[in-house]
């Protein structure tokens, strides 16, 4: 009888030891899994605002993820270089600004090698160039990054591979930028319409 029951008491622990191993938030493996990329995306947005909140998301990435890894997973390696360039925003030091926002533009072309066709990639290198002074701005990039959003959006209909309300505030920042011709401005409302209509999303 007390075999039986230690038998069962070893398989119940193997049971939960590789329950454990499959969870997400205990396992170790370097992997942007999708958990980890909502964290990042939402903790970018609340980035925006927020020196303290910047710099945890940075140390959350240098911490979670090697420097090899970060370099070849073309996503992360946007949101790292666009938090870059949120701490350049944030920092006072003249010459503390130019080293973060070198190292964020450097991050960001770096990842739209591989990741060309990726909407968040070529957005959030586009949301830094247009948000730079225009003595720092090289306009032949700017055009370069707006059109191929566009072309993502509207074209490709990348934004299908984002949740509804990322998708919108993407393409909301892009018709707010006032970067388009009119054509494309009238051809990206009616894109907003239709995703607020049939994915309800809202505005508030």
């Amino acid at each position: 009888m007390k075999k039986a029951v230690l038998s069962c008491c070893i398989l119940l622990m193997c049971q939960i030891i590789i329950i454990a191993d499959d969870s997400p938030s205990s396992s170790s493996r370097e992997e942007l899994d999708p958990y980890r990329l909502t964290f990042i995306r939402h903790g970018f947005y609340e980035s925006v605002t927020s020196h303290a909140k910047t710099d945890r998301m940075i140390a959350f990435i240098e911490s979670t993820f090697s420097e090899d890894y970060i370099s070849n997973e073309p996503i992360l390696l946007s949101y790292y270089g666009a938090l870059n360039a949120l701490k350049a925003k944030h920092v006072f030091n003249p010459f503390s600004k130019i080293s973060h926002l070198r190292s964020a533009l450097n991050k960001l072309e770096e990842a739209t090698i591989d990741g060309a066709c990726n909407l968040e990639v070529r957005f959030l290198r586009f949301s830094v160039l247009h948000n730079l002074p225009s003595f720092l701005r090289k306009s032949e990039e700017l055009e370069k990054e707006i059109y191929a959003v566009f072309e993502l959006l509207v074209v490709d209909e990348k934004y299908r591979e984002l949740d509804s309300e990322t998708a919108f505030n993407v393409i909301e920042f892009v018709l707010d930028s006032k970067r388009l011709d009119e054509e494309q401005h009238k051809q990206l409302e009616s894109l907003a319409e239709r995703l607020q209509k049939y994915e309800h999303v809202s505005t508030d």
